[in-house]
């Protein structure tokens, strides 16, 4: 009886355990999960191709963006060589493409101010001079109606009178056909010395504008430069005469930029980087200044010297799969007809092979051909 009393107040003093509100049982590993078995004749069926991973020397290369610029020297700004009206220019924007020789304005020019001032110094003088032409008139007619004068000294005056409005007349008409300039004289056109874009519309159509104006600045777009800040410390490793590969953002092809012999100029303070420049050939206009580019330089050694390689694991382009997460994976075959699906973590590019970091090791079996085809069976598909 007294264990019995014993063993029931233990029990009453017995505290409950803590439980979980939530148990996971039977945990199976991400691996054992993504694991697909096929049929022979249905891995022949997917095409499948495996190739053996392996480590290889790989170029170090920095990915940063860069600028395209005009090439300084080719820029062009025209401006008005005399003063006078513009006419045409109305469809001229920034950015728009010119050709060489292309008409861009037509100039009407305006005479000088210094022809203008004499002009009107003249008429202003044939003006005074028919006034005392008249004057001598009026009194040598009055002289001449009070018998003090003569008809000859009147006829004289006469004379003068029709010679000083002759003068006038045709000082007036001057000065009307060089102040006005209706457009009647020999317009001037301003051309396009070289093909390419326009940076900046100055003026605008149908202005007056005076000597030395500036119209319109033009860019050469034959060649290009690519403004690349780097790092201060991958300076030292660039060599001398180390080509770039320009890309554009959008994924077209990539081209060679070759370095300029500019010198280095530092970029915000703040930053540790310094521009650099390269000139890729753009012949066919395909970049234009302002765009930003994407830009692999390959870096040498710390001291400057050799390749800059380095071991790595690399995997081909085409083993390389996306969920809908942007997870990366690839397929490992762990025994005949039987494939896991993988994590990696790819650094970088390497022109069709891609450097891994994490995921997989040297030695493993990568699916590269028919690996989109096991990720379609694995979530549903049927072969």
């Amino acid at each position: 009886m007294l264990s019995l009393l014993t063993l029931a107040g233990c029990s009453k003093n017995e505290k409950p355990q803590h439980q979980s509100p939530s148990e996971v049982q039977n945990p199976v590993k991400e691996s054992d999960l993504t694991t697909v078995r096929i049929t022979p004749q249905a891995e022949q069926r997917l095409g499948i191709r495996t190739v053996t991973l392996k480590t290889d020397r790989v170029q170090a290369t920095r990915e940063v963006g860069g600028e395209v610029q005009a090439v300084p020297g080719q820029a062009v700004t025209l401006v008005a060589p005399v003063q006078g009206t513009l006419r045409g220019g109305e469809q001229l924007t920034a950015g728009q493409r010119v050709r060489q020789g292309q008409t861009l304005y037509q100039l009407v020019p305006l005479p000088p101010e210094r022809d203008l001032l004499t002009l009107n110094q003249g008429t202003e003088q044939a003006r005074i001079q028919l006034r005392v032409s008249r004057a001598r008139l009026q009194r040598a007619e009055e002289l001449l109606a009070d018998r003090a004068g003569s008809v000859r000294a009147r006829d004289d005056a006469r004379a003068d009178v029709a010679l000083a409005e002759r003068n006038l007349a045709d000082a007036q008409a001057r000065q009307a056909a060089m102040s006005g300039n209706s457009g009647g004289g020999q317009a001037l056109p301003i051309k396009a010395p070289l093909s390419g874009v326009v940076q900046r519309v100055a003026v605008a159509p149908n202005t007056i504008v005076t000597t030395n104006t500036v119209l319109v600045e033009l860019a050469a777009l034959n060649k290009v430069w690519v403004r690349v800040p780097l790092f201060v410390g991958d300076l030292r490793r660039l060599g001398a005469d180390q080509t770039v590969s320009v890309r554009p953002l959008n994924g077209g092809a990539a081209r060679v930029g070759r370095p300029v012999d500019a010198p280095t100029l530092g970029a915000a303070s703040g930053t540790a980087t310094a521009d650099v420049f390269f000139e890729v050939d753009n012949t066919d206009e395909a970049f234009r200044p302002g765009e930003r580019v994407a830009v692999d330089v390959n870096l040498s050694n710390a001291a400057g010297t050799g390749n800059g390689s380095a071991p790595a694991l690399t995997i081909p382009a085409a083993a390389l799969l996306y969920d809908a997460s942007g997870g990366q994976w690839v397929y490992v075959r762990t025994a005949p007809q039987q494939y896991t699906r993988q994590r990696v973590e790819v650094q970088r590019a390497v022109g069709d092979q891609l450097v891994v970091s994490r995921g997989v090791q040297a030695g493993a079996v990568v699916v590269t051909d028919g690996a989109a085809e096991l990720f379609g069976t694995e979530f549903g598909g049927s072969h």
